[in-house]
């Protein structure tokens, strides 16, 4: 096997000084992949478009990117009105705690899905105005949960997330993110696979719970700020993962199976179990390694933070009864939600 795998990181920043030779170091996807393409939160790296709900159509959300004041934009394009009906359909007879949807079913065909993730809103946020791009980017960890994060070269005084609020009353409305982009960006993924697997891990959303204000967010130093989009934290927003699987099921005409990494995990045999107390007298040292690594997957399936992250599988020109661990997993998941 160690003959016949080849490693391939595929990265904008340069490539780091102690990378061992044997890994590629490239900023573009390889063409004609045979075997696994992992993309571990790039999805939530792809710029994206923020709109607004106003006099009965969908706005684009405009933001100074200096001072983060946000104004209502032009009217969105039909593409982006077409992806925000489909997949970010507008609530109907909503009370506390409810959400009801014009049409449709939340998941395509043939999807596996444990139907366990949630989201919290995050800050409103939005589109920044003058021909500027506004880039949804994040690093590990839970956006509800902060997490240790690289400062950025300019940190002006941090502002609390209630420092910010909407200065025009129509922003109170219901917000969306449009993951247009992020589909395409995926379905471009899956179609550099010849034959094989392509897994993207990310937090995301159904289109049953979408959040009526979005999850746009910012970090800054591990503190949670507004977004404002001007250099100075990261932002970063989940993804509307049913649509992205959605998008790379059509290019790899093969079914999809989608659930949460505590899942996965769990179906791959990693349960996070405690090491028997009678392991600390036979071989202390041992009992220490077994309970380093159980602690450690404990943390990978929190449902609070890490466990949270979706896992969609797409495989691309296997047959089914190739995929044992995929078949196995999407039992298990249908099995957790009976």
């Amino acid at each position: 096997m160690a003959r016949r795998v080849r490693f391939t990181a595929v990265e904008l920043a340069p490539r780091p000084a102690d990378l061992p030779d044997q890994i590629t170091w490239t900023n573009e996807i390889p063409t004609s992949i045979t075997g696994l393409l992992l993309a571990t939160e790039w999805l939530d790296n792809i710029p994206l478009d923020l709109a607004t709900h106003t006099d009965h159509n969908w706005h684009y959300l405009l933001v100074d990117p200096t001072t983060g004041t946000e104004t209502t934009g032009e009217p969105v394009s039909q593409n982006d009105a077409a992806w925000l009906t489909t997949w970010w359909p507008l609530p109907t007879g909503q009370g506390p705690g409810t959400r009801t949807f014009v049409d449709g079913l939340d998941l395509a065909p043939q999807t596996a899905t444990d139907g366990s993730g949630t989201t919290t809103s995050g800050f409103r946020a939005a589109r920044p105005a003058q021909g500027s791009s506004l880039t949804a980017r994040s690093r590990s960890g839970c956006p509800e949960t902060p997490t240790d994060r690289t400062p950025t070269d300019r940190t002006p005084t941090d502002r609390t997330p209630t420092d910010r609020t909407p200065t025009d009353p129509a922003l109170l409305r219901e917000r969306a993110e449009i993951g247009r982009t992020r589909d395409e960006a995926w379905a471009d993924a899956v179609g550099h696979v010849d034959r094989g697997l392509a897994l993207a891990v990310d937090y995301g959303h159904l289109r049953v719970e979408r959040p009526i204000d979005g999850t746009l967010t910012g970090y800054r130093g591990g503190r949670q700020v507004p977004p404002v989009p001007d250099g100075s934290c990261d932002v970063t927003a989940h993804v509307a993962i049913d649509s992205v699987a959605s998008a790379g099921e059509r290019v790899a005409r093969c079914a999809y199976v989608l659930t949460s990494q505590r899942e996965a995990l769990r179906a791959l045999g990693a349960d996070g179990g405690r090491p028997p107390l009678s392991l600390a007298s036979a071989d202390p040292a041992g009992y220490l390694r077994a309970l380093a690594s159980a602690s450690a997957v404990a943390e990978l399936t929190d449902p609070a933070g890490l466990g949270g992250h979706w896992w969609l599988w797409q495989p691309v020109g296997l047959p089914a009864d190739r995929l044992p661990s995929l078949a196995a997993l999407a039992e298990s998941v249908d099995g957790s939600r009976g």
